[in-house]
């Protein structure tokens, strides 16, 4: 798409790139006035007009990406253009990196007028999703021969999803890829931590506070590498006639998720461990949900890839 930028050029040249009525004349082709788009800036407004002025005039909106910009809403980036019913194309070049931090790393919104190419040769890559937290585990209550256990283990809190790479609320967008676009990695859910548990010692008894839940891992994304979930901690310990004993069953904190790899959901955490009695039997906390995945593309009306996509399209 263009006209040449040297040699011999006619009328019927400039008419096969921009259009317009027949019989074709030079007046239909000033800049800005109907056929003519703003990138061809050697065309003029008004005035004086010549066929030599359209050397290089392509009806094509370029605009290119710059290396580490994050958050990119296009129709910031095309301006007044970005309603025009003309072809545009949105260049990410080889060895140039995007990404987002907390939105989509390149949006098309809404508003566009025309036709839309999102040529990537370089990396488009979406936010990774936060670990959750892991929670506490059940408590004890009272003290010497009046202790007791509390249900109350909390369960481990969610990963948050990873973002887009590419998201696109318009019709008439391509995304043509030779380079990497990646969906950022769901986070790791936090561990639930693990039921109080009684344990029966003859004529006495102790109890045990469960353990805590271990951390979710971070997802991979835009300068965020891919973590692995924490483990949970174990039961605690009573002091009975100077002798420490604990739990006669696992109540430890359950064990952080992982978090998610480029385009793929964070892992769920652990549960918490459950008590066995003697009196009452208590559960430990649910572990929480890893984060889904962002999209690789999400919302594109046709895709050529002959690069590497991770994630969804």
């Amino acid at each position: 798409m263009g006209l040449q930028s040297s040699g011999a050029i006619s009328i019927n040249d400039v008419a096969g790139e921009f259009g317009g009525s027949t019989p074709h004349s030079l007046s239909e082709y000033y800049r800005n006035g109907g056929n003519v788009t703003s990138n061809n800036t050697n065309v003029p407004t008004s005035g004086t007009i010549s066929l030599s002025q359209f050397y290089g005039a392509a009806d094509l909106i370029t605009a290119t990406a710059s290396n580490n910009q994050t958050n990119i809403v296009l129709s910031s980036v095309f301006g007044s253009n970005w309603g025009a019913n003309t072809a545009k194309r949105y260049h990410v070049p080889s060895g140039v990196n995007l990404g987002g931090t907390n939105t989509h790393a390149v949006h098309a919104n809404s508003g566009m007028g025309g036709t839309l190419e999102i040529l990537v040769n370089g990396t488009i890559t979406g936010y990774g999703g936060s670990g959750g937290a892991g929670e506490n585990g059940g408590s004890t209550g009272g003290s010497g021969f009046s202790i007791y256990c509390n249900n109350d283990a909390d369960s481990g809190q969610n990963g948050t999803n990873g973002g887009n790479a590419i998201h696109i609320d318009v019709g008439n967008v391509t995304v043509t890829n030779t380079g990497t676009i990646s969906g950022g990695g769901g986070g790791g859910g936090g561990g639930g931590g693990g039921a109080c548990d009684r344990r029966s010692l003859g004529l006495f008894s102790s109890a045990h506070a469960g353990g805590h839940g271990g951390n979710g891992g971070n997802g991979a994304g835009w300068n965020q590498s891919q973590t692995n979930g924490a483990g949970g901690t174990g039961g605690s310990g009573m002091n009975v006639m100077g002798t420490t004993y604990y739990a006669d069953t696992n109540i430890d904190g359950g064990g952080g998720g992982n978090g998610g790899s480029l385009g793929n959901a964070g892992n769920n955490g652990g549960n918490g461990g459950n008590s066995n009695g003697p009196v009452t039997s208590f559960n430990g906390g649910v572990g929480g949900s890893g984060g889904s995945a962002g999209m690789a593309i999400n919302g594109a009306s046709s895709i050529s890839n002959s690069g590497t996509i991770n994630g969804g399209t």
